[in-house]
């Protein structure tokens, strides 16, 4: 599961210094409910690492997720969340809890999956007079990659522009028996249950075959070479878990 895990939550940059991290026209911020991708965020624009945030997503299956953390966050608690979308959640808590300024924030609130976040995103930047060379890109640890992947294919026609992803940790299980996964500062994430099946669906989405997201499926994303010791790990972790593989895909 670790080694899954740390393969997904994509790190393209050591840390976020500006010593390190070359500084980019925006930071885009996709909606999940790990409320650790939101503090980041805020460091990294804290620290000049970009002028805006685009925070990305409307309402989808990880809408509910979002509203419960953000209810039971002793922090953000109070930021309203009924029949709100996921970016407008997290915009309020940037502006109200970090002092972001609302100048600074670009919100798309219609996507509903990664390819969308992509795609609308994009398409939002096109209608902003930046000129867009780089992309410092946040989201869910496990969905990083396909994320990733996603903004590559977006992209794709537009010469030049860089993209950084930064995982906002990378997820570890500590032994077999532990019933929770944690973030760096110890605050619970994901349930085992959960995290097992987020990871083992990811890995099937990106693995290019027909039932995959590559060009051989869907074609949501390019083609991805997978290391062999992660797709073994997948596989042996598939044998033990199939109740958390999916049997069909959707975006």
């Amino acid at each position: 599961m670790n080694r899954i895990a740390a393969y997904l939550a994509r790190r393209d940059i050591a840390s976020l210094s500006a010593a390190v991290v070359p500084r980019a026209d925006v930071l885009v911020l996709c909606g999940s409910a790990v409320l650790a991708a939101v503090d980041v965020a805020a460091t990294a624009f804290q620290r000049g690492l970009a002028d805006r945030i685009l925070v990305s997503g409307g309402v989808g299956h990880s809408t509910p997720y979002l509203r419960h953390a953000v209810r039971e966050n002793p922090r953000y608690g109070d930021v309203p969340t009924d029949a709100r979308s996921e970016s407008t959640i997290i915009a309020e808590i940037l502006r109200r809890h970090h002092a972001v300024p609302d100048a600074a924030i670009l919100i798309e609130d219609q996507s509903t999956n990664c390819g969308e976040n992509a795609e609308f995103s994009v398409d939002l930047l096109k209608l902003t007079p930046l000129r867009l060379r780089s992309v410092l890109l946040l989201q869910d640890p496990t969905m990083q990659r396909r994320t990733h992947e996603c903004f590559r294919r977006s992209l794709r026609d537009a010469a030049n522009v860089r993209v950084s992803s930064y995982a906002p940790f990378v997820p570890t299980v500590p032994d077999r028996d532990a019933p929770n996964v944690h973030d760096e500062d110890g605050r619970t994430v994901w349930s085992m249950t959960r995290f097992t099946a987020l990871i083992m669906g990811e890995m099937y989405r990106l693995h290019d075959d027909e039932q995959g997201y590559g060009p051989r499926g869907a074609d949501f994303i390019d083609h991805l070479d997978i290391p062999s010791d992660v797709m073994d790990a997948y596989q042996r972790l598939a044998v033990a878990q199939t109740h958390s593989v999916r049997e069909t895909w959707r975006p």
